[in-house]
This record gives C-alpha cells, structure tokens and sequence, in this order.
C-alpha cells in the first residue's frame, strides 16, 4: 500500500479581535478613572471660585473675539477699497465715485462711523455715518483739519494699513478710533490715503452687547487708568471730554469697583495660581472682586487691557476638598494610564504599520509590500487588504501620470471638469525608428523605448510638465494642463534643451556601445486648449484637445524639412510660444524665424529653429 502524504494546513496563529483589544483596554480605563472622578467629586462639594475665574476667563475671550469681528472687518475693507483704487477700478479724480465708494464700505461695515480718501491736492472726501442712521457725503479740506496734515504725512511715509492714535471727533462729539492704509500703485508711488473710524461710544455698546448677563463688568483699558470702553461711555456725555481730554479716567466713569482695579490684591493663594498674570482680586466696597484681563496691542500705538470683573465669594473650604479630591484622582489616573499604555502598545504598533502603508500608498510607493502580520484580527485583514490594493494601485500609478493622481487628490472631481486653459504642447518623434526596430529583437526594442522614453520623462518632470500620452515611439506633453501656469512656455522650451543636451550625451554612450544613434525631432507650441477628462464614460483620459495639439504636432513634423543630415537633434518651436515667454532672453539672441504654412492655418507660422 502507497502511503498517500496528507497536506498539513499551517495553523493560523491566534489573533485578538481588535473590538475585544479596545474594550479591554477603555474599560479598565473607564472603571479605574471612574473610581478617580467619584473619590474627587466626593471632596468637591464646592468649586465657587474656580468656576467664576473659568466663566470670567470665557466672557473675556469672547470679548476680545467681539472686538475681533467688529474691528477687523473695518481694515479689511479698507484694505479693498485701497486695492481698488490702486488697480483703477473706479476714478479717484471724481470726488462722485470716492464718496459712493466709501459709502457702500460703511453699508457693509456697521461699525464704521466715518470713513474718507486723502488725495493729493489736499482734499478729503468722506461719508459720515450720523446717530440716526443716515450716511452723509462731502469734501474737506486737510489744511482746515486739525492735526489734518499731520495725519496725512503718516499716511504718506507708511506702506501699509495701520491703526492710528486716538483722536477727537468734533462732529460725532467723542473720541474715535481709526486705522488708515495708503493707496500705492503697483510702482510704489503714493496717489491717496484712506481712513476708517469707529466712534468709542459704538465700541462700548458692541462689547456690552457682546457680553450680555455680566450686569455692564465690562472694561477696555488704554494703559491703566484711561478707560476706552465701558457701559458710561456707550453715550459719554456729562464727562467733559474733549480734544485735550478724549478719555476719562477709572475714577470718572462712575463705576467704584473699576475704580480699585489697582488696589493691593487680596492674597489668595489657589486664586493666584488659577489666575497666573491674567487676573487679580481686589477688596472693593466690603467684597473680593475677581478681575479677568487680556493684553491687545494690534489697534493703535498703545495696548489695551480687555477685561471682566465678578464678585468672588470666600469658600476656601470646598477648595481644600477639592485640592484633596484631585490628588487622590490624580493618583488613580496614573495607575489607569499606566495600564492603558501597557495593553495599547500592542494596538499601537499594528495601527501604526496600517498608517504607514496608508501614507505610502498616498505618496504612490508601491515597490515594497505594505503588510506586516498581527495578531489584531482587523487590522491583519485590513493589512492585506492594502497589500492587494498596492498592487492594483501600482498598476494604476504606472498608466496615470503621478501629477494627475496627486491633483486629484488634492481637489477631487473638480480638478477634471473641463475647461479652456492657455497651455503649451510638446511632441516628439524618433527619426526613423521603424526600419531601426526592425533589425532589434522585440525586448531590445521594449529597452530602447523604455530608455528613451526615461531620458524625455525626466526632463519634462523635471520642468513640471506631463506626459499626455505615448503614441509609438512620440511623446505628447504639457505643461499648464493640470493647474494654471504663468510660466508654462517657458519651461517647456527649458525642457526641450535638455531633452536635445541627454540625447546627445546618450548618443555618445550608444556609440561607445557600438549601437546606433538616436535622432529626434521636438516640436513646440502654445495656445488655448480644452482640457479635462475626454472619451467613453467607460474608458477617458484626461488630455487636452484643440487646434493647439495639432499645430504642435505639425511643428513635430516639419523637423523633417529642417533636420540636416547627421543632426542628432532639432527643436523647433513656435512664434506664439517665444512670445508666451515670461523670460525669452534666457535664450540668448535668437535666430531669425522662417515662415512656414502649416495645414490648418491661414497665415504662415513663425519658426524658431534652437537646437
């Protein structure tokens, strides 16, 4: 009797599901940091004043978001009307067309008070916001202003948008913030000034509003005693301001309280530490009051101090508990992180090589296998899953162009929606080939063009062109194709040098070898092509389509007229495209072009023969 060997199936080795791994896992780190948070919530029978501090420190930062929303806006679009005025989008020389301008700024800026152009002869045109609502326009004169002049040598000696030193408003009857930007030319040349205000008493009702619920605690400090904004100021008359005074002081707001802000604090040591430099509190009117403040320095030359005051009651004793509750918390914590990291390496290193494979199929690197065995159930299946998708993927990078798939990645389908793009087409062409092929056996043919076609590749790389496609032994690329490109003429006549410089270098290796030569024709040229995802919605390619390919091919072609005997290489390319040049005198000084008709078009094209 034959004895017949029987198969012996490889045992799989055990594997973890990785649902029951993460249940493990943040369970016992739930149980652990559950028992943490009971033992310290048992102790933190009251957080008074760690919860005021966190709900002052909120208010604050919302506080200075408002400001934020309310005054960026104004120099932004400042900032627009300057761009406009430089680029000549409307006529600065009408006082019209400046006022109208101004006024739709204000339209769509509420918080501008006033707002006007500084020209050149002197003269302001402006639009004025008034307490009701209306918006008023009319023309002063800067040397009738105060401090007018002044203000617009700033504007001249600055190059961009600024928010000047507070001053008085005569007509609004308050001080005014303001931020001005200087109107240049693309050349730098100074033809105008602009400039913006927002009036302290809208400021101070924005932010009140802003902080609704805080009973008016609200505070905007200029140094520490001039008050900028506050619920007094929200209509400052009764306060004697004026030019020489524009803001009053903490002691003539009427507010006792903001009055002691620069008292000698009362010392609290838990306070302190939660409060770090942004804080302080103060004994005012027989009660601790917690002060919460933040610095800005962006909206004139001097900073601001934004801030909220609460009452702080004295239960020094929930914080004792709660300062022994979080240590033993703490404690705990520890422990269950410790636990947490020890059963989560595991799950860390198998996540980590489905990440790595995941970022070297993004980079399009496929040479290598991705997969490495775990015992985690998923993650061992999802790690051969992208083993077999690295090799359908390898496949897909090798016939779609890498900077095609990364565009798509980048943009999605948008990057594929048919558009018309100006862009500039290379073909090129090796002369002979077919009777050359003949005398090769069919790898050696395969090895030449791979060759070859390596060699063109890179130098269209290289200059950020791509490969179109491959026609025989052609090549068909573009550059300005996948994105927009100023430059694209110029890189595809960089480009079509090089190709000329390799193929003679790899000619004098060929030779060397005893192998023959390879003689190539390059044709260039520029225009406007349709571009974006063209065949069945089966089976596309994403190319460009036009006139312009096959004026480019045709220049491919009229090699054939030029190419002398014993020419390596000859590049020609066309009027539009030297003329599409961003840098033609990197050239040197050009040959005459030839005319010559090409099928298609009318006129003949201009020929430049560079290499």
């Amino acid at each position: 009797m034959v004895a017949v060997p029987v198969a012996i199936v490889p045992r799989r080795p055990w594997r973890l599901p990785l649902i029951v791994a993460l249940a493990l896992a943040f369970a016992s780190l739930a149980l652990i940091s559950g028992i943490a948070y009971i033992a310290v919530l048992s102790g933190a029978t009251g957080t008074a004043e760690r919860r005021v501090v966190d709900r002052a420190e909120r208010v604050v930062d919302a506080e200075m978001a408002m400001i934020r929303s309310r005054l960026d806006p104004v120099s932004d679009h400042l900032e627009l009307i300057a761009a406009l005025a430089a680029a000549g989008r409307f006529d600065i020389d009408s006082p019209v067309a400046v006022r109208e301008a101004l006024a739709i700024m204000m339209t769509r800026v509420p918080a501008v008070s006033a707002a006007a152009f500084a020209t050149l002869d002197l003269q302001l045109h402006r639009a004025v916001r008034h307490p009701d609502g209306q918006v008023t326009r009319d023309t002063l004169s800067l040397v009738n202003l105060p401090q007018g002049m002044e203000r617009f040598r700033q504007l001249q000696t600055s190059h961009s948008t600024f928010w000047g030193a507070l001053f008085w408003s005569e007509q609004l009857k308050q001080p005014v913030l303001n931020v001005r930007t200087p109107v240049r030319r693309i050349d730098d040349a100074f033809i105008g000034g602009l400039i913006a205000t927002v009036a302290v008493g809208d400021l101070s009702y924005l932010i009140g509003d802003a902080s609704q619920g805080t009973e008016g605690r609200y505070f905007i400090l200029v140094g520490r005693d001039k008050v900028l904004a506050h619920r007094r100021l929200v209509d400052p008359r009764g306060l004697g301001l004026s030019e020489d005074k524009p803001l009053p002081t903490i002691k003539e707001v009427d507010d006792p309280i903001l009055a002691n802000i620069w008292d000698p604090p009362v010392r609290s040591p838990r306070i302190d530490k939660a409060l770090g430099s942004f804080g302080r509190v103060v004994l005012a009117e027989g009660r601790q009051w917690l002060f919460v403040y933040r610095e800005i320095s962006r909206y004139g030359p001097d900073p601001w101090l934004v801030g909220q005051y609460y009452p702080l009651e004295d239960e020094t004793g929930d914080l004792d508990r709660l300062t022994n509750g979080a240590m033993v918390g703490g404690a705990t914590l520890i422990v269950a992180i410790i636990l947490a990291l020890l059963m989560g390496l595991s799950m860390a290193r198998s996540i980590r090589t489905i990440t790595s494979a995941a970022e070297s199929m993004e980079r399009l690197e496929f040479e290598h296998p991705l997969h490495k065995r775990s015992r985690l159930r998923e993650i061992d299946d999802a790690g051969q899953s992208l083993d077999k998708a690295r090799g359908a993927l390898k496949w897909f990078g090798a016939y779609v162009p890498h900077r095609l798939v990364f565009r798509l990645m980048e943009l999605g389908e948008s990057a594929v929606v048919s558009r018309r793009r100006n862009v500039t087409v290379m073909f090129t062409d090796i002369v002979g080939f077919t009777p050359q092929a003949e005398d090769l056996q069919e790898q050696e043919t395969a090895d030449m063009l791979n060759h070859h076609f390596a060699l063109l590749g890179a130098c269209i790389d290289q200059d950020q062109g791509v490969i179109d496609k491959y026609i025989g032994d052609c090549v068909m690329a573009v550059w300005g194709g996948l994105s927009k490109m100023e430059d694209h003429a110029d890189h595809a006549v960089h480009a079509a040098l090089e190709m000329a410089r390799v193929i003679r270098e790899d000619n004098l290796q060929r030779a060397a070898a005893g192998q023959a030569p390879v003689r190539l024709r390059v044709g260039v040229h520029s225009g406007p092509v349709v571009v974006g995802n063209i065949g069945a919605p089966g089976r596309v390619n994403y190319t460009v389509v036009g006139d312009t390919v096959n004026v480019a091919q045709r220049f491919e072609q009229l090699g054939k007229e030029f190419m002398r005997e014993g020419e390596e290489v000859i590049v020609l390319v066309s009027g539009d495209t030297i003329a599409a040049m961003k840098h033609p005198e990197v050239l040197g000084e050009l040959p005459k072009p030839e005319l010559r008709h090409v099928k298609g078009r009318e006129e003949p094209e201009q020929v430049y023969r560079l290499a």
